[in-house]
């Protein structure tokens, strides 16, 4: 059953025709400058008030970092790249679920304000990541890393996890995605059906955004959508998806791509919930974040890359 939070969340996203802005991509082109106002890559008072908030520039943009305000009390640092088709900056619900985390667990969380498509592309927005991965991990052990990707940002954490095992570095202890859009053709049958039911994405503008983040790349060239990619080697991975969202077809693709190449993946559908619910103010999204915490504390360890570009991994005791 769908609690009443939801029903009610989902009611007010329809008056507010939250779908707007994905469903046309003249709507999308439009609506660009609000949807990237500077203002939205900054943290809200709310977060600055409660936590301890530093921001660091890489590549000449932002990368803020939270903490508890005594200090870490977990040795994760926390990885996020958030979602928006690669075309949005992060939306109040990204800092919100960031602060969550932080308040459980004492981590500290890290989320780097990438460039931003169209002005942006590929070669521009995944340099950036890597660089800013790299720094904000080099005084955390490779086992407390832990990546977070939603939507475009599950595109982006995979690539970051690719690069780093083809380049022989160690794999973060854990990937977590959530709602994750990683083939960026946005063509299955499936997501055309729930299309109508979806109260956020659309078809039409995420293909547009899709085009944009490539460039001049195929849409199914395995660097631009992880869909047709080999995941052999990359960390433990955690997948979050509901049935009212358009890319359930590719959180159920991070399942079969990791099958196939040995790497576990474990997949939690929600049968009546839409794209990143898990980061709403719901029962659902309290229930799910219970479910994450737990994978990541038994998630295997990344030990530090073998000779040949993989990597070990051993069980470690939890924070």
């Amino acid at each position: 059953m769908i609690s009443w939070q939801a029903r009610a969340l989902f009611a007010r996203m329809w008056l507010r025709r939250n779908k707007r802005f994905y469903a046309d991509p003249a709507a999308m082109r439009n609506g660009l400058p609000r949807h990237q106002e500077p203002k939205r890559s900054r943290p809200p008072r709310r977060i600055a008030a409660k936590f301890h908030v530093t921001c660091q520039e890489v590549g000449g943009r932002p990368v803020y970092t939270l903490t508890p305000p005594g200090g870490p009390s977990s040795p994760w640092h926390i990885f996020h790249m958030h979602g928006g088709g690669f075309v949005e900056s992060p939306e109040p619900h990204h800092w919100r679920f960031a602060g969550r985390i932080v308040a459980r667990t004492g981590c500290t969380y890290t989320l780097p304000m990438y460039p931003l498509a169209p002005e942006n592309d590929h070669r521009t927005i995944v340099p950036m990541i890597e660089r800013a991965y790299d720094r904000v991990s080099r005084e955390t052990a490779p086992g407390d890393c832990i990546v977070f990707g939603d939507s475009a940002g599950g595109t982006l954490a995979l690539t970051l996890a690719r690069h780093l095992y083809e380049r022989g570095e160690p794999q973060p202890r854990a990937l977590a995605l959530f709602s994750p859009w990683i083939d960026l053709a946005t063509d299955d049958p499936l997501s055309l059906t729930i299309d109508d039911r979806d109260p956020e994405l659309g078809v039409s503008g995420l293909k547009q955004a899709g085009r944009w983040y490539a460039a001049d790349r195929a849409l199914d060239d395995p660097h631009i959508s992880p869909a047709f990619a080999d995941l052999t080697g990359l960390a433990p991975t955690v997948v979050f998806i509901g049935h009212r969202d358009i890319l359930l077809p590719d959180a159920r693709r991070v399942a079969e791509l990791g099958d196939a190449a040995g790497v576990p993946v474990e997949l939690h559908e929600y049968p009546g919930m839409m794209h990143n619910w898990i980061m709403k103010k719901i029962p659902e999204a309290r229930q799910a974040t219970g479910e994450l915490l737990q994978f990541l504390r038994t998630a295997p360890t990344a030990l530090p890359a073998n000779s040949e570009g993989g990597t070990g991994n051993d069980r470690a005791d939890n924070p």
